[in-house]
């Protein structure tokens, strides 16, 4: 499917999962509960992570509903005891997808770690009934975002914010993920066909002292954050104990929804 930075046998996988479902779900689910997600609907969710969203949507459509939550390593979403909820290992790219019968396609993170991202958008479309809404999420990370969340960092670490900034989107770029995606997102749902496109953005400011989706992610990828020669493991050492003091804020990620309908007929 892609090049994922994240090894899903790493210990503390689960966790980190968890605390991105944690930072970012309630925005998830508020646009999906705006758009209308109800009882009787078919949901596809498209690499399920932990599977917080599936279970969201299984108790929303009821039982006259049905959820396919899908992933190409589904372990943390399985167990769950839901009827109307079927987890499946699944590749989006080229495992055989139902087309046009879906009320809702989603997906969460998930593109931007895709090289072929727009043909696995084609194929959620193509999955969605006509009159449904295919909801994508993806980060915007690097590049003007860098300045933008190094701005929430005490004036004296403004600096090595940025060089985090950057050597993330350096590690991100060499391992075939878009950092940028996010940005793009509106338009990639217009040229695959979508109409009432619109887009908003999530930027969460934080507290320290919370071992959240951030430190967890640096911690697992701290080899390959020095490796690209932007950061020294010192520098990678103060920026996690700056995340371990409660009076620190900082804005992690800016994360983009985005949404748009299969037109009628």
């Amino acid at each position: 499917m892609g090049t994922y930075v994240f090894d899903q046998t790493w210990e503390r996988e689960r966790d980190r999962l968890a605390a991105l479902e944690d930072l970012y779900d309630g925005p998830s689910l508020h646009r999906l509960a705006a758009l209308g997600v109800s009882a009787g609907w078919r949901c596809l969710e498209v690499g399920c992570g932990a599977g917080s969203v599936a279970r969201w949507l299984a108790g929303r459509v009821g039982p006259t509903g049905h959820v396919l939550a899908t992933d190409t390593d589904p372990r943390f979403a399985e167990g769950h005891g839901l009827a109307n909820l079927d987890v499946r290992r699944h590749d989006v790219l080229v495992d055989p997808l139902e087309p046009a019968t879906h009320d809702l396609v989603h997906a969460r993170a998930v593109l931007e770690h895709i090289p072929q991202r727009g043909q696995a958008l084609e194929r959620m479309v193509a999955a969605t009934r006509p009159g449904g809404w295919v909801v994508v999420e993806d980060f915007d990370i690097g590049g003007p975002m860098t300045l933008a969340t190094a701005r929430y960092y005490p004036p004296e670490h403004t600096g090595l914010a940025e060089r985090l900034g950057r050597a993330l989107e350096r590690l991100f770029a060499d391992s075939g993920v878009d950092a940028g995606l996010g940005q793009r997102l509106p338009a990639m749902l217009t040229d695959a066909g979508l109409v009432d496109v619109a887009a908003e953005i999530h930027a969460p400011v934080l507290p320290g002292g919370v071992q959240g989706f951030f430190p967890l992610t640096l911690r697992r990828l701290r080899p390959r954050l020095v490796a690209t020669g932007l950061l020294d493991d010192g520098e990678v050492d103060l920026v996690l104990d700056l995340l371990d003091q409660p009076a620190f804020r900082y804005v992690p990620n800016f994360m983009v929804i985005a949404w748009g309908r299969r037109p009628p007929g």
